[in-house]
């Protein structure tokens, strides 16, 4: 329990006050332990952070997985609605605090060689696991290039969203965005 509440409070603060207000002290407040406990639990900052990374990798990858499950599939006008629903799940993983949270990581990650470590693997794994899950929900015909291709890049234009929504209310554009989006998505190449 204390460990849930210290790694929902590190990805909270660091969505607030970036990487450099994230101390283990800082966490600790925020959980309401104390820090000898936090400590317990993590007993530097690099090994909270990671912690909080895999934590919130593992919780997206499910929440996605469960989100593309619920979906609904079907063929024509059904299948239009659906692709609507996959670009709008996909683009919403991108646009909010947990995502925010992330950039503050990455950023920080781009000047420190140790934090670089932790966080590019645990990217590229959590991106391949988004990337298959976005095809499996729109059938995608992986073994056709253009299909690939259109994926990757719908990921590409889910992240441009989620960081220009760090700064300024996307929503509107962001709405144009997936009805466009998904009619280019619509003629991908499925899988019978």
């Amino acid at each position: 329990m204390t460990r849930r509440r210290l790694l929902e409070a590190s990805l909270d603060t660091l969505s607030d006050v970036g990487l450099a207000g994230t101390t283990v002290s800082a966490v600790a407040a925020r959980a309401g332990v104390s820090r000898g406990a936090a400590q317990h639990h993590f007993p530097t900052r690099d090994s909270l952070v990671e912690a909080a990374l895999e934590e919130f990798f593992a919780e997206r990858t499910q929440q996605l997985r469960s989100s593309v499950a619920k979906l609904s599939t079907g063929s024509g006008a059904a299948a239009v609605d659906a692709v609507d629903e996959v670009v709008t799940l996909i683009f919403g993983f991108f646009s909010n605090r947990p995502f925010h949270a992330a950039l503050h990581i990455w950023a920080a990650a781009s000047t420190d060689d140790s934090l670089r470590e932790l966080i590019v693997p645990a990217e590229a794994r959590y991106g391949r696991e988004v990337y298959q899950l976005t095809a499996l929900a729109l059938n995608a015909d992986l073994s056709d290039q253009h299909t690939r291709r259109l994926l990757g890049l719908t990921l590409d234009v889910a992240r441009g969203l989620g960081l220009g929504s760090v700064l300024v209310d996307t929503r509107k554009h962001q709405n144009d965005a997936i009805k466009t989006w998904s009619r280019i998505l619509d003629g991908i190449k499925r899988n019978d």
